[in-house]
């Protein structure tokens, strides 16, 4: 037997005294506890977001590390199997397909540039600019290099979301397939590739002339309309190879309409 320390009843096991002393101690017991609760939890919420904070900006790196690592593996099993790798490729993140997407632009900005301007190509010419042999014409052409590849990047991008997107949008407004964006553009980051590998032999390495770069320019061109069939024939395998190629070339057509006209206007 226990008593209340208030009245001093006997109370039996697990009996609550009910005199009006008890009554409002206990009343004051949980009215501040109902108030240390919301303290509580907005302390707890503020934690948890402070450590989301440095989860996200320790992911952030992790993940732009990450990329790189991607854009190569990517690379190498493009070069081992093209066609698997277009319709297989597995998850890629935003990092990856921008990053890949802008290394292709770089290169076919370069490539555009010494066609263009029948510059002196090279990696011992580039670095006899950078080291003043050549004077203010060398820092010139150094200068003139480096906007081609500026440019190439940021062009890069823009021609990928164009081309990616005329695809997207034929793909869910005619073909009726309702497949995430990335999922879906994901693939089109490796159409580009041709074009880079073939074209960064000339430009890196200096060995062909002119005529050789525009020829293998041109297979680059051959290869990436063979890479954008084999995605449309991987994403919309219900359609017939006939209903792809067609809705392809006419895809191909706006995208190179559009790309034209806003060259032009540049």
């Amino acid at each position: 037997m226990r008593e209340c320390i208030y009245c001093g009843r006997q109370l039996e096991k697990g009996e609550k005294c009910s005199c009006a002393m008890s009554v409002a101690k206990r009343m004051e017991k949980e009215g501040n506890a109902s108030n240390s609760a919301p303290k509580k939890e907005k302390k707890q919420k503020k934690e948890r977001k402070k450590r989301e904070r440095t989860y996200t900006h320790s992911q952030a790196k992790s993940d732009t590390k990450n990329a790189f690592k991607d854009v190569w593996r990517q690379f190498v099993s493009f070069i081992k199997n093209p066609v698997e790798t277009v319709m297989n490729p597995g998850e890629m993140s935003w990092a990856t397909i921008l990053i890949l997407v802008a290394i292709e632009g770089i290169i076919c900005g370069l490539c555009v540039f010494s066609v263009y301007t029948g510059v002196i190509r090279g990696a011992v010419s580039i670095l006899g600019n950078a080291m003043g042999f050549r004077g203010l014409a060398g820092y010139t052409n150094l200068k003139n290099w480096l906007l081609a590849g500026f440019s190439g990047g940021l062009s890069g991008i823009v021609m990928f979301f164009l081309y990616s997107g005329i695809f997207f949008a034929v793909n869910k407004w005619i073909v009726r397939q309702f497949s995430p964006y990335r999922e879906f553009i994901k693939r089109f980051a490796f159409v580009a590739l041709p074009i880079s590998v073939l074209g960064a032999f000339s430009v890196v390495l200096g060995l062909f002339s002119k005529t050789t770069l525009l020829l293998l320019l041109i297979c680059g061109v051959i290869g990436s309309v063979i890479i954008t069939y084999e995605i449309l024939r991987s994403v919309w395998y219900k359609k017939s190879p006939t209903q792809i190629m067609y809705i392809m070339m006419a895809c191909i057509f706006i995208f190179l309409l559009i790309a034209v006209n806003f060259i032009r206007i540049a």
